[in-house]
């Protein structure tokens, strides 16, 4: 299972954290560099997020596709694609083709990229399975789909952290107003 990687930065920042913390032999860096994997949509970011891990010495990045996540069905991910961590910043403030929102249960169906995306890391997250992940106000603060999507969350997890981002901190990409989500799957939010 690949989620969305941007150009590679909260990637290589938690890479350089668990390098500094945890990576003590040549067998340890050798296991850091297997699970990481990404996917990026857009051909400009996909070869930046490339360069970046090769940056932080990332030998072979090549688990970074060049495709869009999102293209599957939700039913198509089984148990064998669940995952224990996942640290993303899928991309907001966007629109998906028509059709991919069919690829999701009716109750969440919606457009908006990054609503789509928290949708699938809750369904492949494992049970006590954590996610980092930088997500517009909206979804937490808007209507319909997005309070479906909410309520899911709090639900289904643990939200224990919402850091909320200065405003401009991903200009000038966006001025979307964002906030950083820490929760863990399995139960409710108290």
């Amino acid at each position: 299972m690949t989620l969305p990687c941007g150009t590679g930065g909260f990637l290589t920042s938690t890479i350089e954290h668990i390098r500094e913390e945890y990576v003590k032999s040549v067998e340890d860096r050798r296991i850091l560099q297997e699970p990481i994997s990404g996917v990026k949509k857009k051909q400009l970011p996909h070869i930046l997020c490339i360069t970046n891990l090769l940056l932080h010495c990332i030998e072979v990045p090549s688990r970074i596709r060049h495709d869009n996540t999102l293209a599957s069905p939700l039913r198509d991910y089984t148990p064998k694609d669940r995952v224990d961590v996942i640290v993303t910043n899928p991309p907001f403030g966007g629109m998906e083709e028509d059709g991919i929102e069919s690829n999701f249960p009716a109750a969440f169906q919606t457009r908006e990229t990054a609503d789509l995306f928290l949708v699938l890391i809750m369904h492949i997250l494992k049970d006590g399975g954590r996610c980092g992940i930088v997500l517009p106000d909206g979804t937490l603060f808007g209507k319909g789909s997005e309070t479906r999507i909410k309520e899911k969350l709090l639900q289904e997890c643990s939200l224990h952290t919402v850091v909320r981002l200065p405003y401009g901190v991903f200009n000038p990409y966006t001025g979307i107003k964002t906030n950083l989500l820490f929760f863990m799957k399995g139960e409710p939010t108290k």
